[in-house]
């Protein structure tokens, strides 16, 4: 059984700390740091969970995920696109305890049938949807993760997303999924990452507010300090 969701209830400091080589909006976010150390990094300032982005878009990959998954002890979640069965063995293979599956590319029935597929295999299914439509008369299946992504990735995360997208969808979520919630993304400053849990939200995924400016020791421990508030 994944130990992704245990991890983000058992957590002071719900943060699912996202490495994520390269933004479509800002360019490249490593900058020459290594990956292994920005993990290192997140989990000395109390990140409870890592995420590693392995698409194209994020120039990621599963090697990569694999080096972190094996050399970090914490639940990680796989951020790609997730359409096949396949593709949730390989995520296991290479470390991955959750998986993203996206409301917002994955018809209804076929995102219920590969969050059970990931469930028989051990791997909790990390939903994202973005919109009321896409969560309206649906009830998730037990042991997966809700979480609210306030970006829209069809315009490659290059909108003006805000946390603001969450908060207008807590409640029709939560009706969702009286399980684990959680914000993602577009939470640019600590205080967003607070307003998002003091909504009611259990966890919030955070990627390149961590990485683009100043250094991530300095931003981990901010935004971790606004989920103590």
């Amino acid at each position: 059984m994944s130990t992704f969701i245990p991890a983000l209830r058992a957590s002071a400091t719900p943060l699912i700390a996202e490495i994520k080589p390269w933004s479509p909006e800002h360019g490249d976010l490593l900058r020459g740091r290594e990956a292994l150390n920005i993990a290192r990094d997140y989990l000395a300032a109390g990140a409870a969970c890592l995420s590693v982005t392995t698409g194209r878009w994020h120039k990621g990959n599963l090697a990569l995920l694999e080096r972190i998954a094996s050399q970090t002890d914490v639940p990680v979640l796989r951020k790609d696109f997730i359409t096949r069965k396949a593709q949730l063995g390989e995520s296991q293979a290479a470390g991955a305890s959750a998986v993203l599956l996206s409301a917002q590319i994955l018809r209804r029935q076929e995102l219920t049938q590969l969050a059970l597929s990931a469930l028989e295999i051990g791997l909790t299914p990390f939903i994202e949807a973005d919109s009321r439509a896409q969560l309206d008369d649906w009830l998730l299946p037990p042991g997966c993760v809700l979480a609210v992504c306030n970006r829209d990735i069809r315009q490659r995360e290059t909108d003006d997303g805000t946390v603001g997208r969450s908060l207008d969808l807590y409640r029709a979520a939560r009706a969702c999924h009286p399980d684990l919630l959680v914000s993602a993304s577009a939470l640019r400053k600590p205080q967003d990452a607070g307003r998002a849990i003091e909504s009611g939200f259990d966890a919030v995924l955070v990627g390149t507010a961590l990485l683009f400016e100043g250094t991530v020791a300095g931003n981990s421990a901010s935004f971790i300090a606004a989920l103590k508030c």
